[in-house]
């Protein structure tokens, strides 16, 4: 019988070790001599039934694939794979579905072990990541502008004293390392330090009183926005922003979600030509926040246009005093019109002259 040196040896057995920590995917038998093979496959057979019989079905399937590895011909050892992959996929489902419903029910440490076990079964599995990271995430965030000549290894050195930290902001924000983001945009700088405080409304203790105080979890509140905001649920961030600013009136952060999630609202009710539904969400964002006042101004120029053409249709039908309110609106949103004013005169003259022949 062939037998192989010492160093191919232990070569072929890190080649297994490889495949039995999730590497596998080699179908070509292993070049062992055949006592060893037989070794092997009985040792790993009996591992895989181990696994099966306590439940750890992702190591089962890692060690079933190193017995086929070690047998490809063998149909039993097939049959078992396709049953175990069925068995983890639908054991996948059933612990996202009830992460997904407890997440709905607000209990959050149970849908997030849920969700690890999910990732556990199914590790590259998107929906799972996508609750972890976005709405399950177990960090506060700080909330950064980027400004000309920001790098995430920059901000990594600034946020985490470390540069070679660029990948988590990355990751937060659905970057690439090597991506510059934009100039005005605003990135998740995640960080480890949870937050709480009084409720403004409540007393203080009086000197030498004990007293519980009710303290709010300002980073889950903050991890909440966030994914509102993500999400584009905007209104549902507001709510938790400015219940956020409740407690600290201060919060730069909530500032933001706040701003920004008036401003997105803002922005959509423009396009959907809802100028008025625009003006109202956007005076109550900061002034000073982004391009804020820029758009005031040109939702007020839109609605002036819409009131005066208005006027224009009422006045071509002869209806003159809903003409001249239209056109008083329109000085209302834009008192330097160029024609509502003088349009405003000419209808008011024609009524005088009417009222006089009758």
């Amino acid at each position: 019988m062939r037998t192989l040196p010492r160093r191919s040896l232990l070569m072929s057995l890190m080649l297994l070790l490889v495949i039995l920590t999730g590497c596998s995917g080699l179908s070509a038998k292993p070049d062992l001599p055949d006592k060893t093979i037989s070794t092997l496959t009985e040792q790993y057979r009996t591992k895989a039934m181990e696994y099966e019989k306590s439940g750890d079905l992702r190591k089962a399937l890692q060690s079933w694939e190193v017995v086929n590895s070690l047998n490809p011909g063998d149909r039993e050892v097939g049959r078992k794979l396709k049953d175990l992959r069925i068995q983890i996929q639908n054991a996948s489902e059933e612990h996202f579905r009830t992460g997904v419903s407890l997440f709905e029910k607000g209990s959050i440490p149970e849908a997030r072990r849920e969700f690890l076990l999910v990732l556990g079964l199914t590790p590259g599995r998107k929906d799972a990541l996508e609750y972890i990271k976005e709405r399950l995430a177990e960090t506060g965030y700080i909330l950064h502008r980027v400004e000309d000549g920001d790098t995430l290894k920059d901000l990594a050195k600034k946020y985490y004293n470390d540069p070679q930290k660029d990948f988590i902001i990355a990751y937060f924000n659905d970057l690439g390392r090597d991506v510059k983001a934009l100039p005005g945009s605003t990135l998740i700088i995640p960080v480890v330090e949870p937050v709480t405080v009084r409720h403004p409304a409540e007393p203080k203790e009086a000197a030498g009183e004990a007293k519980d105080v009710q303290t709010v979890d300002i980073k889950g509140m903050m991890v909440k926005g966030l994914s509102y905001l993500k999400l584009k649920n905007y209104r549902e961030a507001v709510t938790v922003s400015e219940k956020i600013l409740e407690y600290e009136p201060a919060n730069k952060n909530a500032k933001e979600i706040r701003n920004e999630s008036y401003y997105q609202m803002g922005k959509a009710f423009v396009q959907g030509k809802r100028y008025k539904d625009a003006l109202e969400v956007f005076t109550k964002a900061d002034p000073k926040y982004r391009d804020i006042r820029d758009s005031i101004a040109s939702v007020k120029k839109q609605l002036a246009n819409v009131h005066y053409l208005k006027g224009v249709k009422y006045y071509t039908d002869d209806e003159l005093d809903r003409a001249i309110k239209e056109w008083e609106e329109t000085l209302a949103f834009e008192p330097g019109h160029a024609n509502a004013k003088k349009d405003i005169e000419k209808a008011r003259s024609l009524l005088k002259r009417l009222k006089e022949i009758k």
